[in-house]
């Protein structure tokens, strides 16, 4: 039994009836073909809930896309599949029906639907279908789905299409996009709680790590906000939320890895066989001295891979980004002291003293530490489009080129067809 069915032992039947029929999809979605009245117990409506989180493990897992949207293009992490050189190259245009595929944004805006779909259920479910517990988790997982989706887009596309019925198909632009995904995860981070309950009404730390949890929303909301340039939101958001009090109910937010029958998920994409770093990026991101160099990682030979403890999901949001995301958000906020302190903190086993840090040389401490710490997490490309160092760190791109927007991917042709999108301005056609 897989690790994702083992804690929702859902019927596939269930899953296909939740998710579209096509394998490539644009903005405008076929409608699920699920019987009237269908909705009419909390494990049915969760098993819309679980529709969700399926997309979304296509959306990331398939293709290896985390890690391709991710490390792999900024050249961090190989990964052993052949268009693995093409992603690093910035060959995004390349013929190649993998490259092709995580040009297409079908499973994220999947992902939406389902939310949407999730939202309405919950709102129209009788008296008595749900406990108040599964009315507020049910409602405030679909948010953070929603979320999490339309943060993907921005910051892979740049500007996409809405996909919420008041301004469906409306062209919005990365900051309009994620100012949206920010009201989504706050009303998601109020209504979430810090641990999930398994069927029995027992808190489960196993279903925790693997659906959005208080920590996993907040962590999140941080994020958009610094994404947003609200970094005293950010601030108030972590500080609010993350305290002495709470700090034994802490819990990240990843993949469950599974078998898929609608598509091709890797088996074990943290495999070592399947991630690894090449020995001088090694040796270059993780000097002689830093402690991580060991608890972090295996070397043999000229390669280093990464030491994987849960090989059952792909972490996205884990614990350790917190002290990340303060020393973010309070450096942001022109608090410096307090962000070396946060950054000190975080860095636990590098070689450098973060003490003397200044606020022009805050920024590429963090970054790096940043790629330190979450590496294997798909965050880097995010990282260095925020920080504007993307031609600091990929030579193919020049200022000019990011401008015109060569950090973002290019679209599919499927994503652009019958809906008038036109493709992004640096990889369009001359």
């Amino acid at each position: 039994m897989t690790h994702w069915m083992k804690y929702w032992k859902l019927p596939i039947l269930a899953i296909v009836l939740l998710c579209s029929c096509r394998k490539s999809l644009t903005v405008e979605q076929e409608n699920s073909t699920v019987e009237e009245g269908y909705y009419q117990s909390s494990q049915r409506i969760q098993q819309a809930v679980i529709g969700g989180y399926t997309d979304l493990r296509r959306a990331l897992l398939a293709n290896y896309a985390w890690m391709m949207y991710g490390e792999a293009r900024a050249g961090d992490l190989k990964v052993a599949v052949a268009y693995q050189q093409q992603v690093a190259s910035q060959q995004l245009t390349a013929t190649n029906r993998d490259l092709m595929q995580l040009t297409d944004w079908g499973y994220f805006y999947d992902v939406i639907k389902d939310a949407n779909d999730v939202l309405g259920i919950v709102d129209q479910a009788a008296d008595g279908v749900l406990s108040s517990y599964q009315h507020n988790i049910y409602r405030g997982e679909a948010l953070a789905l929603k979320s999490m989706a339309y943060f993907y887009l921005a910051r892979i596309w740049g500007t996409v299409p809405s996909a919420e019925p008041n301004n469906f198909g409306t062209h919005l632009t990365s900051q309009e996009v994620v100012a949206q995904a920010i009201v989504y995860a706050t009303e998601a981070q109020r209504l979430v709680p810090w641990y999930l309950l398994n069927d029995d009404g027992i808190e489960s730390a196993a279903l925790t790590a693997v659906r959005f949890n208080k920590t996993a929303v907040t962590l999140l909301l941080a994020q958009e906000q610094l994404w947003a340039g609200n970094a005293q939101s950010a601030y108030d958001v972590l500080t609010n939320t993350i305290t002495s009090s709470t700090a034994d109910s802490l819990s990240g937010f990843g993949l469950a890895i599974g078998e898929d029958r609608r598509t091709e998920i890797p088996d074990a994409p943290l495999s070592a066989s399947i991630l690894s770093m090449p020995l001088a990026t090694f040796n270059a991101i993780y000097p002689e001295g830093d402690a991580r160099r060991t608890g972090m990682f295996n070397i043999s030979g000229n390669t280093a891979t990464l030491i994987i403890r849960d090989a059952s999901k792909v972490n996205l949001l884990p614990v350790q980004e917190i002290n990340l995301l303060f020393a973010e958000a309070a450096w942001r906020s022109q608090r410096l002291d307090e962000a070396k302190e946060w950054l000190i903190r975080a860095a636990n086993g590098a070689t450098e003293d973060y003490s003397a840090l200044t606020e022009d040389t805050f920024g590429a401490a963090l970054l790096l530490e940043r790629q330190r710490i979450m590496v294997g997490t798909g965050q880097r490309m995010f990282d260095l489009i925020r920080f504007g160092e993307v031609p600091s760190y990929i030579p193919a791109f020049t200022e000019a080129d990011v401008t015109k927007g060569a950090a973002y991917w290019p679209l599919s042709a499927n994503s652009m067809k019958g809906n008038g999108w036109n493709q992004n301005a640096y990889w369009a056609i001359p």
